[in-house]
């Protein structure tokens, strides 16, 4: 499936209002942006609240972050290969690469709280 990059902030504005819902609760937003760094800095200056991902995290100063409760939000990635390895030799180099650092993550993400 191929996503238009055009779309992905409404993707994940879908998967804000969806964690919403399931908290009980709908959201009054008067502002959005598809910037996580804008996001953080309004957060910062006292404008509001985000939904950030944690890959995402600056730490802006005026700013603490706090695990979601509940199921946790998720998001699948992939890698798009050619069919045939032989073309393109270090395409299982990069998949190990990649494997190895979504391991390192998770490892991370599961030692240590989001707040920091």
């Amino acid at each position: 499936m191929l996503v238009d990059p055009a779309q992905l902030g409404h993707l994940a504005r879908q998967q804000f209002d969806r964690a919403a819902s399931t908290a009980g609760f709908t959201p009054d937003v008067r502002f959005e942006t598809e910037s996580y760094d804008v996001a953080q800095a309004l957060v910062g200056a006292g404008s509001g609240v985000a939904l950030v991902s944690r890959l995402a995290l600056t730490h802006v100063p005026g700013t603490t972050h706090r695990e979601l409760v509940g199921p946790g939000l998720h998001r699948d990635i992939h890698a798009v290969t050619r069919a045939d390895p032989a073309l393109t030799p270090l395409v299982e180099v990069f998949l190990g690469l990649l494997r190895d650092v979504a391991r390192e993550r998770t490892a991370t993400w599961q030692e240590t709280p989001a707040d920091g």
